[in-house]
């Protein structure tokens, strides 16, 4: 929309020009003044892009009003409109750059041409304007982009140095590369610049690299360890929580000078790059003096965080909430660590939860993530993960079906492999169930505990070899499981109230 002052202190000449204004059929936005000093109150303040004016006015007239708009470097077409005997001072205006006029009485037709040759100036002087700032903003690319690849700092200058002033560097404090793990363009329809600008507080210049790498140049976080790993984190957490695509985000140490871009940046790109001979799965690398204790926080959370995952997959959940435990006293009165580390710690065990629960929605999954990340405090955000913790308990003992299914599958390995050592340890591997775990649910759905299930199997299997063939006991023992003959003897004769010898002569 234009915008439009019309200063006269006459309000009938006022209303006529607001009334061809309005003839023209342009969104106009209108505003006036009745003299000189109220206008110039008006454009301290506001931005305008045509300046209206009368010459005579009280207070202050029209040609010290033109002064003071130039004075004050405000930028606006300034169109005089005059009386024939003041015809002098607006060729006096014409001087100071001022080359639209307007003779009053004012002709219609002279009046519309003059305000569509101003309106045409006005998107004309804005495009040219946009392109400049584009031109501008792609020779910055430019620049950071010959840095990056190797190009020194003074060779630069002698290049450009007529065309921008290169102490824009100095505004970047810190590098931070984004590499994905596979090509985002023409793959993914994610804008990553403007996710991250929209979603953190984090001010930077974006560069792409290549399909895989974007490299963001910082200004506005500190210079300490902890300032960037959280910018790190949140970095790797918006693009996770908002794209869905997995990525690595490395952080450079401190630029303090041109010259310290072409190191940084081979540096972080290595770091990314260890991951490989070293066969980590992390996926934030911070390139700076990390204290021991950070070193130290960092390991035992690993080790934690495995227990975790192992207690998820196997279904101890008593384990879970041990290790659980441990993760929270780890943290609870740490106030030397970021928060948003350990948000992002705890975020990360709230996914694998996520993805052990069918009943929790994607939705809900997000809205669960922003609230961690949005805590005030650390009881909520333990409270959230524990809410979890209990719908995953639950899921466990409220699911009949998946229970059952789970029971078959071990009666069917124990009806499959009777002959072999199938101890608790080896059943509950063959359906991800801790030990402690599948022996009480077995024994809930059959009402017959585990080891006597596998003893009741493997004495019917031995009566039938007794009964139908002629096998020695000792290859009877082994055929069933036990490789002790004087232990198979026992159990037989414990369960069928003789020995396998005897039972074999009664049934003769």
């Amino acid at each position: 929309m234009i915008k439009i002052l019309i200063v006269d202190d006459e309000g009938i000449e006022r209303r006529g020009i607001k009334f061809l204004l309005k003839q023209i059929k342009v969104d106009f936005h209108i505003c006036e003044a009745a003299n000189g000093m109220d206008a110039l109150e008006y454009l301290k303040t506001q931005d305008i892009d045509i300046l209206f004016t009368d010459i005579k006015m009280p207070f202050m007239d029209g040609m010290d009003l033109i002064k003071e708009v130039k004075n004050n470097d405000i930028k606006c077409k300034i169109v005089i409109f005059s009386g024939y005997e003041e015809f002098e001072y607006a060729k006096f205006a014409t001087k100071m750059g001022v080359i639209n006029y307007i003779l009053k009485p004012v002709d219609p037709d002279e009046f519309k041409s003059t305000i569509i040759r101003i309106l045409k100036e006005i998107k004309d002087e804005k495009v040219k304007e946009e392109k400049n700032i584009r031109n501008m903003s792609f020779l910055r690319e430019h620049i950071l982009y010959s840095l990056v690849n190797g190009t020194s700092p003074k060779e630069l200058e002698i290049k450009f140095n007529d065309v921008i002033d290169l102490s824009f560097i100095k505004e970047y404090r810190r590098m931070i590369l984004i590499e994905f793990a596979e090509d985002f363009f023409g793959v993914k329809e994610y804008d990553i610049e403007k996710i991250i600008k929209d979603n953190t507080n984090i001010q930077f210049k974006y560069l792409n690299l290549n399909q895989r790498q974007s490299l963001l140049f910082i200004n506005n976080i500190g210079l300490e360890y902890r300032d960037i790993k959280e910018a790190a984190y949140s970095i790797y957490n918006t693009i996770r929580m908002n794209c869905m695509s997995e990525c690595f985000v490395s952080a450079g140490k401190k630029i303090e000078k041109a010259e310290d871009i072409i190191g940084a940046y081979g540096k972080i790109e290595l770091l990314i790059e260890k991951r490989f001979y070293n066969n980590s799965d992390e996926h934030i690398f911070i390139d700076d003096e990390v204290n021991e204790k950070v070193i130290s926080s960092k390991n035992d959370t690993d080790i934690i965080l495995k227990k975790i995952k192992q207690d998820m997959s196997i279904k101890d959940t008593e384990s879970l909430k041990d290790n659980f435990k441990k993760l929270c006293d780890l943290y609870e009165n740490d106030n030397d660590i970021s928060n948003m580390y350990v948000k992002f710690i705890f975020s990360n065990v709230l996914k694998d939860l996520y993805e052990n629960l069918n009943e929790v929605s994607e939705k809900g999954f997000k809205e669960d993530i922003n609230k961690i990340y949005k805590s005030s405090d650390f009881a909520s955000v333990v409270r959230i993960i524990n809410e979890y913790i209990v719908r995953f308990e639950e899921s466990i003992s409220d699911n009949p079906l998946l229970v059952h299914k789970e029971i078959e599958t071990i009666k069917k390995y124990i009806y499959e492999n009777y002959d072999k050592d199938i101890g608790v340890e080896v059943l509950a591997a063959q359906v991800c169930f801790a030990p402690s775990y599948l022996s009480y649910i077995f024994k809930k759905e059959t009402g017959q505990n585990l080891s006597k299930f596998i003893k009741s199997y493997r004495m019917i299997k031995a009566k039938e070899m007794l009964e139908t063939t002629y096998e020695k006991i000792v290859n009877v023992s082994y055929a069933v499981g036990y490789r002790n003959v004087s232990y198979f003897c026992q159990s037989f004769r414990e369960y069928f109230g003789v020995s396998p010898q005897k039972f074999r002569n009664e049934g003769e």
